[in-house]
């Protein structure tokens, strides 16, 4: 349906989340019992599009998603340009997933995820690196009409 980035945005309702990224770590020191702690290791941004006709017989149709997921890979690439290569950004589909969201009436959404984690080790949690990250994604999804929920 949608040939270019902006129009999709326009036609899919484009919006964002952004949610902290936890990884659990499991310690076994030798001789004493395990334990577990969660780490915040960085953040994912959620970018939903919202069904806008129910007749479609997928969300979205597969060109549309492709499109999305290739421009949300080019805003990986772009913002990774401008970090210390601490940070990490990762563009995950979630393709075959349908979001009923219950805030829109039951509004049948479709995903993308953008995870923003470092190389530092799992067991070392999110700092200023992956905030500043974080803005700078954010600031790409606004710079391109996506706007947060």
């Amino acid at each position: 349906m949608s040939d270019n980035f902006p129009s999709l945005i326009k036609h899919y309702h484009a919006f964002y989340e952004v949610s902290p990224y936890y990884v659990e770590i499991e310690d076994r020191p030798v001789g004493r019992p395990a334990t577990t702690r969660t780490v915040q290791a960085g953040f994912n941004i959620d970018v939903y599009g919202m069904r806008t006709d129910d007749h479609e017989p997928m969300m979205p149709p597969p060109h549309d998603y492709a499109l999305g997921y290739a421009e949300l890979q080019k805003l990986a690439a772009t913002v990774s340009q401008h970090t210390d290569g601490s940070c990490s950004l990762e563009v995950i589909p979630f393709s075959s997933t349908a979001i009923i969201d219950t805030r829109a009436n039951g509004k049948v959404e479709a995903m993308l995820r953008i995870t923003v984690s470092h190389g530092r080790g799992l067991d070392q949690p999110a700092g200023a690196a992956e905030r500043r990250v974080l803005e700078e994604v954010e600031k790409e999804l606004r710079s391109r009409g996506v706007a947060r929920r």
